[in-house]
């Protein structure tokens, strides 16, 4: 009788191990987290982890590819192109980054340990696979769309893609806080998409006049 497992029981163990590192990498941090507490989390040993991953960077590698950058493609399976109407793309963004996260709670605090913050041991990895032609195209829609007077022209083509990731992930990295917070008690994602929505297309300051409408007046004079 083998001593590995079958390949059914193989795939799934492994993705379990995978949930369990990025739930305990999101919560304790990567260099606090121990092989051991992975398998004690799946009920394994760590003889089990190092089957299915040879070296700790081998795990760290298959977090990056097959959770944070599978999600990536999927956020960017929305984007057809810098032709695309950005108004839709951006809404069409943020619902499924924050509906995404609402299936990966620990992709926002993972985010801030391990990729924002100096040090953090993903950001190099994140780095180097960054869809670079991807954001320049959705950087050429922006600007499109600026031409057209369908975007504010005071905004930086170059970091509204940074704007919406951080309006949509640091509120839901701090979850755990403002839900102790008895003023915010009841809210939920819809209320985040809608909130950073109306923030990124309208801003703070009300006004009557349909934004987009004005703007295309405004060029229209001259």
């Amino acid at each position: 009788m083998s001593g590995h497992p079958s390949a059914k029981g193989e795939d799934n163990t492994r993705e379990q191990l995978l949930d369990a590192a990025t739930a305990l990498f999101a919560e304790n941090g990567i260099a606090a987290t121990t092989i051991a507490q992975i398998a004690a989390h799946v009920g394994v040993t760590s003889a089990m982890v190092h089957y299915y991953f040879k070296t700790r960077d081998h795990l760290l590698d298959s977090i990056v590819e097959e959770r944070i950058m599978r999600f990536d493609t999927r956020l960017w399976e929305l984007f057809t192109g810098s032709e695309m109407d950005p108004i839709a793309f951006i809404k069409a963004f943020v619902a499924r980054l924050i509906e995404g996260c609402e299936t990966m709670p620990w992709l926002p605090p993972l985010w801030i340990r391990e990729i924002v913050n100096e040090g953090g041991l993903l950001r190099e990895k994140i780095m180097q696979r960054i869809p670079i032609d991807r954001q320049e195209k959705f950087r050429d829609c922006i600007a499109g769309g600026q031409k057209r007077g369908e975007v504010n022209r005071d905004i930086d083509p170059r970091l509204l893609l940074m704007s919406i990731v951080g309006l949509a992930l640091l509120p839901l990295a701090a979850a755990k806080t403002w839900k102790r917070i008895p003023s915010l008690e009841g809210l939920g994602k819809d209320d985040l998409s809608r909130h950073v929505t109306e923030l990124l297309l309208n801003g703070i300051v009300f006004s009557s006049v349909d934004p987009v409408a004005d703007r295309k007046r405004q060029n229209r004079k001259k």
